[in-house]
């Protein structure tokens, strides 16, 4: 069996964090794909502040430990807000003694906007292009480590090979 080993994948809205790790998941064998967007769908009347984003956080940071205990590879994906956050992460990795990596993927906000509109034309409730404008300007690019792919003019399929010659 190969060694787990745990993936960050950071980014902008609309970058393709949610489509990469998908794309790596139907690659990768015994892979676990979590992260705030799917938990807070847990929570009945999730409110998108920082009450339910932290029992959001909370909730994958024990989800990855959980996959982790049962040697199961994980990927995180969702934005990093801080080094704290990241740092948590670091400490699992080092507890667990596997690898690390992190990836972050950015892409133009003009690029970013166009894809999350185009992924929610057929949703019932979809969010405000403010809001997504507001999430797209919350995005800064890190500087701790991080493989930085620009997605604006490379296929899916290539950020996720590039991911892929990374964690080997």
């Amino acid at each position: 069996m190969k060694q787990p080993f745990l993936l960050l994948i950071d980014g902008m809205t609309g970058a393709g964090k949610t489509t990469v790790s998908g794309l790596l998941s139907k690659e990768i064998p015994r892979l676990a794909v979590i992260g705030m967007d799917k938990v807070k769908r847990f929570i009945s009347d999730f409110e998108r502040w920082e009450r339910d984003n932290g029992i959001a956080k909370d909730v994958v940071f024990e989800m990855t430990k959980k996959y982790l205990d049962y040697d199961i590879s994980v990927i995180v994906e969702q934005p990093f807000k801080t080094y704290e956050e990241l740092e948590r992460y670091e400490e699992i990795s080092k507890k667990y003694k596997i690898p690390l990596y992190k990836v972050q993927l950015f892409t133009s906000p003009e690029i970013a906007l166009n894809r999350v509109l185009n992924r929610q034309k057929n949703l019932e409730f979809k969010i405000s292009e403010d809001r997504i404008k507001r999430n797209i300007d919350f995005f800064e690019k890190k500087d701790k480590g991080f493989l930085v792919i620009d997605t604006s003019d490379i296929s899916s399929e290539e950020v996720k090979s590039k991911i892929v010659d990374t964690i080997g």
